[in-house]
């Protein structure tokens, strides 16, 4: 069983966010590739057609338009492009468009989330890095981590060089049992050193003399000091001053004050390798400032310009794994403590990665297609096509106006979104039961993977309703390299767009249609586009499904005077059977520890009573007008909020480390999930009741079948591919 994320983080321990997670699943629900049908022909007992569906906007909306040709050659970022999403340029103020293309990642989305299929998309491009050099390790279990390795007594200094071999490390005389010695700046006498005040500081090497070097017995490390710092022909004592670094100490106003002299080479020392995985590892996660001169940008530290460097001395063989530098360098969270970092993708339990599960397919697969990278794999296995196209969302009428601010020339400045941190552990990653939610117990990346915990889920975020607060508190007048412009468009817009399917199953089609029946109802709303932490993006979608008879749309061209479509003498069909057979598929197909606690498969009926499905459906949960009280749990914490309401006492809401809940509480909803049972591979039982999905005749909803007095036309048939026209929509929203 997977680690599963505390139920309940006491209330002093408890972090917001606008984003949450739905768990992992711990099974894949699996399709047999044998069972895809072929991809040049119309199948029996499949289902072809369209879902007509009607988009309407219920908080602010913005996908950014791409780039012209033009634009491309002259070097235009797309951060500098304000409208919204075109394809014709002379309607791009009275016609935006969605793009099928953002419409098909969002339902995808859903569809891996409510089938239970592998998790897809997610990078081990980032290797993780960290620095806790203030952290308590008796408070605070990455300080714990990070004491291990990066710890005054432990860390030693050598020289960089490179051969035919690789890089090396020639380790330095050692003094006092040390390597190297900290230096105060009122002691270096040097004129062309820039110091840490100077505006134009950056890295430097220099080679220096020293009168003299003592231990400091009032420091609180009890350091090694060196003494009268001058030019290197001054003293007998050589060595090279480092001046790495670029964060401060205290406030503005109080720079650090000490640099590193690293004593001269030992040259009957033994040649240390660096490990070349650790290397590799190291560059994929440089910071901008490792990016900078002296540094390279490609290697960082790793060059000429940069002569020594600091270490954590291998405690077997003479690999070293963790480096930098400067002493209190940033390490790897490294499972296995020989300085390879890990990633976020070692964290998914083999079971639902997609790396690990190349030859499974999953109802997402079916579905949208896909392309496998293992090139061993069968032909039908490596690759195959979609068979749903979503075309473009076009803009057909508004209540209130296209654009948010009214007039489609006037953009605005939305807040200042950072990138995803998925190193802040605490939220990421699951923190058990048995922690407590505690800081000296939380797990993070040099945890064992899959045995001690697991990545959270697939991430979403909440809504904030009709209003949401998307602006920069400076307005237009914000500046800085971070903000961007945007034009979004109004709540209430209202678009069209057509989701085309062909050869699907009854469970196939069903999955769509569930996560549809969810877009129409005035519970629940998704999320599309950009700025969705401020709530931007919230959508309604009302679909009308059309079946198509196959066989008689290729019998006859004409019908009367227009061409033969089918579609307005069809049978009708009432979309709960399709939704039936997918949830029944789902809950016969699914791992027992994905079911409720003390819940068998036959008091099962509806995949909504599933945990993760509740999570899900909380994510979307949909209020227009939420409390102030429910804004505050959505927002980011910050490092340094001045006002008030905050998270604790410190205005660094981050610095005592709090746990994420799940959204079952962040919502008030009791946490029913299989807390510790152990695994079962199969399932038994049968459903006793058929899904609700109960149909309207006006309004939200999906479900208005066609009139008693044309029924006569028609014949119930649940699983023929039957006629055409499956649902009568509703009448249209006038403009």
């Amino acid at each position: 069983m997977n680690p599963k994320h505390i139920s309940k983080v006491p209330d002093d321990r408890k972090a917001i966010a606008p984003y949450n997670f739905v768990e992992l699943p711990e099974k894949v629900v699996q399709i047999s590739p044998e069972s895809l049908p072929k991809e040049n022909r119309y199948c029996e007992n499949r289902y072809t057609g369209r879902i007509e569906c009607t988009l309407t906007t219920e908080s602010p909306l913005y996908i950014r338009c791409g780039l012209t040709k033009e634009e491309f050659k002259c070097g235009v970022e797309t951060k500098d492009l304000p409208d919204f999403f075109y394809t014709n340029p002379l309607e791009k103020y009275t016609k935006p468009v969605i793009p099928g293309s953002s419409l098909r990642g969002m339902l995808r989305n859903l569809v891996e989330i409510v089938s239970f299929s592998k998790i897809e998309r997610v990078s081990d491009n980032q290797r993780l890095f960290f620095r806790a050099v203030a952290a308590n390790p008796n408070k605070d279990s990455s300080g714990k981590e990070y004491k291990q390795y990066v710890f005054s007594k432990n860390i030693e200094a050598g020289y960089l060089s490179k051969d035919n071999e690789g890089w090396y490390i020639q380790p330095a005389k050692i003094f006092e049992k040390e390597t190297f010695a900290w230096v105060r700046e009122k002691e270096i006498s040097l004129s062309n050193i820039k110091k840490f005040n100077d505006n134009e500081y950056y890295p430097q090497y220099i080679s220096i003399s020293y009168e003299t070097v003592d231990r400091d017995m009032s420091d609180r490390a009890k350091r090694l000091f060196a003494l009268n710092v001058d030019l290197a022909n001054i003293y007998k004592a050589k060595g090279v001053l480092v001046t790495s670094g670029n964060m401060k100490q205290g406030s503005e106003s109080s720079p650090r004050r000490n640099h590193c002299i690293v004593f001269e080479k030992n040259a009957n020392s033994p040649k240390l390798r660096i490990d070349d995985k650790a290397i590799e590892h190291y560059r994929n996660a440089l910071t901008d400032f490792q990016k900078l001169p002296p540094f390279d940008k490609n290697w960082g530290m790793l060059n000429e310009n940069c002569s020594v460097v600091f270490y954590y001395p291998p405690q077997t063989g003479n690999k070293v794994g963790f480096f930098g530098q400067s002493p209190n360098f940033r390490i790897p969270y490294s499972p296995e403590g020989n300085g390879q970092a890990a990633t976020v993708v070692d964290f998914i339990p083999s079971n639902v990665k997609n790396q690990n599960n190349s030859s499974i397919i999953d109802l997402a697969d079916a579905i949208f297609g896909w392309v496998k990278e293992d090139k061993n794999l069968p032909q039908n296995v490596r690759q195959r096509g979609s068979r749903v196209y979503i075309t473009d969302a076009k803009y057909k009428f508004d209540k209130n106006g296209i654009w948010y601010k009214g007039n489609p020339d006037d953009t605005l400045i939305p807040q200042i979104l950072s990138e995803p941190k998925p190193t802040c552990f605490q939220h990421y990653l699951v923190q058990p039961d048995d922690t407590k939610a505690d800081q000296s117990k939380l797990k993070h990346y040099a945890n064992e993977p899959k045995l001690e915990t697991v990545i959270r889920g697939h991430k979403l975020y909440w809504h904030k309703g009709i209003n949401p607060d998307i602006e920069h508190p400076e307005g237009n007048n914000a500046s800085g390299n971070q903000i961007t412009k945007i034009k979004p468009i109004n709540r209430k817009v209202t678009f069209e767009f057509n989701i085309h399917f062909e050869n699907l199953t009854k469970i196939e089609l069903g999955t769509i249609l569930w996560i549809l029946d969810i877009a129409q109802s005035d519970k629940y709303r998704l999320k599309l586009g950009m700025d969705k932490p401020l709530g931007m993006g919230a959508v309604k979608i009302e679909p009308y499904l059309y079946l198509s008879n196959r066989t008689s749309r290729y019998s006859k061209l004409f019908d009367s005077n227009k061409w033969a479509t089918e579609e307005n003498t069809a049978i009708s069909q009432d979309y709960r059977d399709f939704a039936k057979a997918f949830e029944e598929y789902i809950l016969d197909n699914i791992s027992v520890e994905d079911y409720p606690q003390e819940k068998k498969r036959s008091e099962l009926n509806h995949i909504s009573h599933l945990p993760r499905i509740e999570m899900l459906l909380a994510m979307l949960s949909w209020e227009e007008n939420p409390s102030s009280k429910n804004i505050e749990q959505t927002r980011y914490m910050e490092i340094e909020r001045k006002k008030l309401p905050r998270i604790g006492n410190d205005p660094n809401e981050y610095k005592e480390r709090r746990v994420l809940p799940t959204p079952l509480q962040v919502i008030g909803l009791d946490d029913n999930r299989r807390m510790n049972t152990p695994s079962s591979p199969s399932n038994s039982g049968s459903p006793t009741d058929a899904p609700k999905l109960k149909p309207k005749l006006k309004g939200n909803d999906v479900g208005k079948l066609i009139p008693k007095d044309k029924q006569s036309q028609q014949k119930p048939n649940a699983n023929s591919q039957g006629g055409n026209a499956a649902i009568a929509r509703p009448p249209k929203p006038k403009k």
